[in-house]
């Protein structure tokens, strides 16, 4: 019995259970939020504004997107392909996608992540008029790693029409 303890402490220590903080992990949850925002607008930022090159920067290299409308997407590659079509892809025609802040929540993921969740809303214009196509909920997890934060996951979730 004995051995068969200390085979499955073993076993457990060796696959990290015991997480250690990250360096330059936040040391206060102002800080993260902080943080976490800021990186947010920017990211977004890239993203409104097609800057594929740097939008790229924000993620990891497996990220996972799950759309509740279009479904679910792999890789860092197939989301830059995905933004370059569906969102940059018609110069007559601009997406952007507007974070509602006051409606974030920012979760820490103790030591290396955070969890970051609200609403968006959606805008198109075209022929110069800008109109509030919809809005939707997200969560995006970010991950620091080597003094790097990046989005692993991303949901968007919970889309409706502009009412």
């Amino acid at each position: 019995m004995k051995q068969l303890f200390l085979a499955v402490m073993l076993c457990l220590s060796g696959i990290g259970y015991c997480q250690q903080k990250e360096a330059g992990y936040p040391t206060s949850q102002k800080e993260l939020e902080q943080t976490i925002i800021a990186l947010d607008a920017a990211a977004f930022d890239a993203y409104n504004n097609c800057d594929l090159e740097k939008s790229r920067t924000f993620f990891t290299e497996d990220v996972e997107f799950y759309h509740d409308k279009g479904g679910f997407m792999k890789g860092v590659d197939k989301l830059m392909e995905s933004t370059k079509k569906n969102i940059c892809g018609n110069p007559k025609q601009k997406i952007r996608r507007e974070a509602v802040t006051d409606t974030f929540k920012v979760y820490p993921l103790d030591g290396y992540g955070a969890i970051l969740t609200g609403d968006h809303l959606f805008y198109i214009t075209e022929n110069g008029k800008e109109r509030l196509t919809g809005k939707a909920k997200f969560t995006h997890v970010w991950l620091l790693k080597d003094g790097k934060w990046k989005m692993a996951r991303v949901l968007s979730y919970d889309h409706q029409g502009a009412q």
